[in-house]
């Protein structure tokens, strides 16, 4: 499928989602999340995409969302008109956060506003030592979204969300490691490599065993202590009938790596 503001690749079951609009710092319009949304929908449903990265072209992950957009609309439609672009957002977001794929958030450069929400949906983020962070809505007079309020105080606690989301203030790279945020800093010129190696490690790792612990995570937000247990034994039960389980099993007992292959 042709897209307008996104790149999507899949190589060596490694699927690449690049947000692609570097003159704007890849400021997410509408068209940008009607897109997305569709690739995470079709990503989904690619058996040989075993790891997703979301990235951004040229200098910056995402400045966030496109302010221009935004005052399209006349002053007293400006409500309604916001409302209906959140819950696009939200499609895009639930359609990232349902990936059954490992996804990793490679952040090039400054992830503010939307784009760190953004980067907070991924299971492992990387980030360069140029990148920084900014929960920036407050600088315009509006609260964090596209699952922030969420996602923020559950990665590095209510105090440092509570800092970040009433200040805005821009976190770089290095605090953003010290406080959890990132799993992972990389100097600029080794940055492409670590990403690519951290991927592989991703794609080649038991893929249901991943989307199951994924959904057993996400579970265990809600979910109380009965209930988590109960749904551990459901799903455990659906990885012992993978191929990659076998495989697993064997390779233990020949004392070898494991060679899994995704099923």
């Amino acid at each position: 499928m042709a897209y307008e503001t996104i790149i999507v690749e899949i190589r060596e079951a490694i699927a690449q989602v690049t947000l692609n609009r570097p003159d704007t710092l890849n400021a997410i319009n509408q068209t940008m999340v009607e897109e997305l949304t569709a690739a995470f929908a079709d990503l989904a449903r690619q058996k040989e995409a075993r790891a997703v990265v979301v990235t951004g072209a040229g200098r910056a992950f995402s400045s966030g969302g496109d302010i221009r957009g935004m005052l399209a609309s006349a002053p007293e439609a400006a409500a309604e008109a916001v409302k209906t672009m959140i819950e696009r957002v939200n499609r895009m977001v639930l359609a990232l956060y349902e990936l059954p794929q490992p996804v990793i958030a490679a952040v090039n450069g400054p992830a503010h506003g939307l784009g760190m929400s953004l980067a907070l949906v991924a299971d492992y983020r990387i980030a360069a030592m140029s990148a920084s962070f900014s929960q920036a809505f407050i600088k315009i007079g509006l609260v964090p979204d596209g699952g922030g309020t969420f996602l923020l105080p559950r990665i590095v606690g209510w105090s440092c969300a509570t800092d970040l989301m009433l200040t805005g203030r821009v976190v770089p790279s290095g605090e953003a490691k010290a406080v959890g945020l990132v799993h992972q800093t990389v100097a600029d010129a080794e940055f492409a490599s670590a990403v690519q190696f951290c991927a592989q490690q991703f794609a080649a790792a038991p893929t249901q065993a991943i989307a199951q612990t994924k959904a057993l995570l996400r579970s265990s937000k809600t979910a109380d202590f009965p209930a988590q247990l109960n749904l551990e034994r459901d799903r455990q039960a659906v990885c012992a009938a993978t191929a990659d389980f076998r495989e697993g099993v064997t390779a233990f007992l020949e004392k070898r790596p494991p060679v899994f292959v995704g099923r």
